[in-house]
């Protein structure tokens, strides 16, 4: 009875974030009107897509035991940058500098950390007021209006209710899952964050890896403001703010530790999917929206507390 008891303790542990969505849902599902339309899931479903790819790449940072606060200013830049080159170069030309440009600020960032070795939180803070703005300079502080209509579709086009963008999310979250379960380069990313110094000792680059890291987050990054200028249709040197915060929020709540080492890309997504079932509810219910600010605070403070009696191993004394 105590062992299925421990193995009961012990399978709730690793699904905490699963537990809390079921959870959730459910009880969204029967108190609160119109939680479960169509309408409103596809609403859901669009506005995780931008949280989910930033939280992708975060989860790859935090694995290492870094951070990227960089995010939000990155979106507002890559937006601007892709409207600017759309508007005098054309589609497929925009799409480039927006992926160069991402990419670029990921080199930035990783070689600062990996190479200098400074930390990350300064690095990445730093690189947040950089990059914000050269986004306010190369769009004179104003937005910068979309008028390509096949760009357009990245943000809007959907299969049924689904949108494609969230297929899209979808997509990169298996390759991402599978590249961190069987491929040796991702297990190493959970030994860096777990012990980087005995890491190192074993012969493991571990510069490289840092680099690589914040390479793919920055590359995730523009992914997610590629589809988020799409859907507002116009690029925003003032938009993106705070979305550091909710793609943390989404890693930390879904499992992951801030001193890195753990986590996983459906706890992830998991993370990602709770704090937009919040927000619906509060929207759908008419409760203030300032209150989702101090709902993702309270949820980070809980998830991190979680993780640190899940790691002194008091569940597994009970």
């Amino acid at each position: 009875m105590k062992k299925t008891f421990q193995g009961l303790v012990q399978g709730l542990e690793q699904n905490t974030s699963l537990v809390v969505l079921i959870i959730l849902f459910v009880l969204f599902s029967l108190f609160v009107p119109n939680f479960t339309n169509a309408r409103n899931l596809t609403a859901v479903t669009s506005q995780l897509v931008v949280t989910g790819f930033l939280a992708l790449g975060q989860l790859l940072v935090i694995l290492t035991g870094g951070i990227d606060l960089s995010q939000g200013s990155l979106v507002a830049m890559t937006s601007i940058v892709v409207s600017v080159t759309m508007r005098n170069y054309g589609l497929a030309a925009a799409v480039a500098a927006g992926i160069a440009g991402g990419v670029a600020v990921g080199v930035f960032n990783g070689l600062l950390v990996a190479k200098v070795k400074m930390p990350a939180f300064i690095v990445t803070l730093g690189t947040m007021g950089i990059v914000r703005g050269i986004a306010l300079m190369l769009a004179n502080a104003k937005p910068v209006p979309i008028t390509d209509s096949v760009y357009k579709l990245l943000g809007s086009a959907r299969i049924s209710w689904v949108p494609v963008s969230s297929i899209l999310l979808l997509a990169a979250s298996l390759i991402m899952h599978f590249f961190l379960k069987l491929r040796r380069s991702g297990r190493y990313l959970y030994a860096i964050g777990s012990n980087e110094r005995n890491t190192l000792l074993s012969g493991i680059d571990v510069s490289r890896y840092k680099l690589m890291v914040y390479i793919l987050s920055a590359f995730f990054v523009t992914l997610g403001g590629m589809i988020w200028c799409s859907r507002l249709v116009s690029g925003s040197p003032v938009g993106g703010v705070n979305y550091e915060t909710e793609s943390i929020a989404a890693v930390i709540v879904g499992g992951a530790s801030l001193s890195g080492g753990e986590g996983t890309v459906f706890g992830t997504l998991y993370g990602v999917l709770i704090l937009q079932c919040i927000g619906s509810m509060l929207n759908l219910t008419g409760i203030n929206p300032f209150w989702q600010g101090v709902v993702k605070g309270v949820l980070i403070i809980a998830a991190v507390i979680l993780s640190i009696f899940r790691n002194s191993g008091a569940l597994k004394q009970i």
